[in-house]
């Protein structure tokens, strides 16, 4: 991945240098936002340079990239949004990242574990609050440890700053904008999701099953991955580390999604608008022009009855219930042995 993003930088700074992208608005943002580590390695100690572990306290606390600031005990993505996973009101976001003496001005690399989403929802949300230079490290911690650099159990402390947002709402989706464009042709809705979760086989809110919309199509998040069975291999225990997590190439990258038009709008979800931010992040840097991140996700759409749904099935209750009865009385039987001892 590193090799790709070094040929990158070779033609950028010929070719594009200055060159950006307009986000609906007018307002011009950067296309390349994934980095590696040598341009964290080079770039992190620069003034006005923000570097963030977006990791929660359990892990940052046993090492962190020095010179990187946190976001609060629980991650970043979780500081950030509400209980329901909803993006919190940008007078709550000014005033954390505020504390956490960010600016909007600054260049803000965010960085956790390698394949984690964490890093992912931050930057998209500094993108939506107007930070024109926001950026993630998708290696993260597993590269930087990987290649022997040097770690701290030293959090960067800054001085509280004023962050002014200028939110930019053509980088979020909300359910009536999707409402509105599902039988636009132009806008091009990528379900982020696991097949059984788009197909209706694995229900996670009242209805299972995806967005009816006239241009729809489902790609994983993990498709993106070298390995996308890299995360249940590791569970499982049959690889040691997350190195399947890495990137595909330019080229893989390509070919995963050849299906999307990246001059038309693409509007990324999944089931809380969390897995959805990696895919936007991984879009932003191929090109696209126009993407959102569509935060109410499926927990929202698929409970929302009025909302079509295609593919679209229910719980069976009654086999639901039966099951719950069985379970009871399982319980009552091991509280008996127990007892017994």
């Amino acid at each position: 991945m590193e090799k790709r993003y070094e040929k990158r930088r070779i033609w950028r700074s010929g070719l594009l240098a200055g060159v950006v992208f307009c986000a609906g608005i007018g307002t011009a943002y950067a296309q390349h936002v994934i980095v590696d580590m040598d341009y964290v390695v080079k770039n992190k100690d620069k003034p006005g340079v923000v570097l963030v572990d977006a990791r929660a306290a359990g892990d940052y606390k046993k090492g962190l990239i020095p010179g990187a600031v946190v976001i609060g005990e629980h991650g970043g993505a979780k500081e950030l949004r509400d209980v329901d996973a909803r993006i919190l009101p940008v007078k709550k976001l000014e005033k954390i990242l505020g504390d956490a003496g960010i600016k909007r001005e600054n260049e803000i690399i965010v960085y956790g574990a390698k394949g984690d989403t964490g890093p992912t929802v931050v930057f998209w949300i500094l993108e939506y609050l107007g930070v024109e230079k926001a950026k993630v490290y998708m290696g993260g911690m597993d590269d930087w440890t990987k290649a022997k650099q040097h770690l701290t159990n030293e959090v960067r402390k800054l001085p509280a700053a004023q962050f002014t947002a200028k939110p930019r709402p053509e980088v979020l989706a909300t359910t009536e904008y999707v409402k509105k464009n599902l039988h636009n042709k132009d806008v091009q809705f990528l379900d982020s999701r696991t097949a059984k979760e788009s197909s209706g086989d694995d229900i996670r809110a009242l209805r299972g099953g995806h967005i009816a919309a006239v241009n729809h199509v489902n790609i994983p998040y993990e498709s993106a991955w070298v390995d996308p069975d890299a995360a249940k291999k590791l569970a499982e225990k049959k690889v040691q580390d997350r190195e399947g997590m890495a990137l595909k190439d330019a080229a893989g990258l390509k070919e995963l999604y050849k299906r999307f038009d990246p001059k038309k709008e693409v509007v990324a979800y999944c089931q809380t608008g969390t897995r959805s931010t990696y895919t936007y992040a991984v879009l932003r840097d191929m090109g696209f022009q126009k993407v959102r991140n569509y935060d109410d996700s499926w927990i929202v759409y698929g409970s929302d009855s009025a909302l079509p749904v295609a593919d679209v099935s229910y719980y069976d209750f009654v086999k639901a219930n039966a099951a719950l009865k069985r379970l009871e009385v399982l319980e009552k039987k091991v509280e008996e042995l127990a007892a017994k001892k």
